[in-house]
């Protein structure tokens, strides 16, 4: 026996915070969106992801930026930008880039 390798997993870290600080650590979990253990990790090595919250922010915004978008093209298929043509190109250049910095930020190809 002394010569087969143990398949025992480590044991665990534990952590307890101290009483009067409980519930705020309890709350900071919860509000996180993360599990414990993925909530530890990230204190402790720092983010490396964006919590499930964050991507449906990034998500909410990015689908008003092509709400706007699709209101610049109805102006422009209307006939009544005419005179505000370089205005209007300047928004949309901007709407793709907001576009493009929200796509990276959610991991995704912009």
């Amino acid at each position: 026996m002394p010569d087969e390798i143990s398949k025992k997993r480590p044991r665990p870290y534990s952590y307890r915070p101290p009483e009067a600080r409980r519930a705020e650590f309890e709350d900071l979990v919860s509000k996180s969106g993360l599990s414990f253990n993925a909530f530890i990790t990230e204190a402790i090595f720092g983010r490396n992801r964006h919590r499930p919250a964050e991507i449906k922010l990034l998500a909410c915004i990015l689908g008003q930026c092509a709400a706007i978008a699709d209101q610049l093209r109805s102006i422009r298929s209307s006939g009544l930008a005419d005179n505000h043509t370089p205005l209007l190109e300047s928004i949309d250049a901007r709407l793709k880039e907001i576009r493009s910095a929200l796509l990276l930020l959610m991991g995704r190809k912009p």
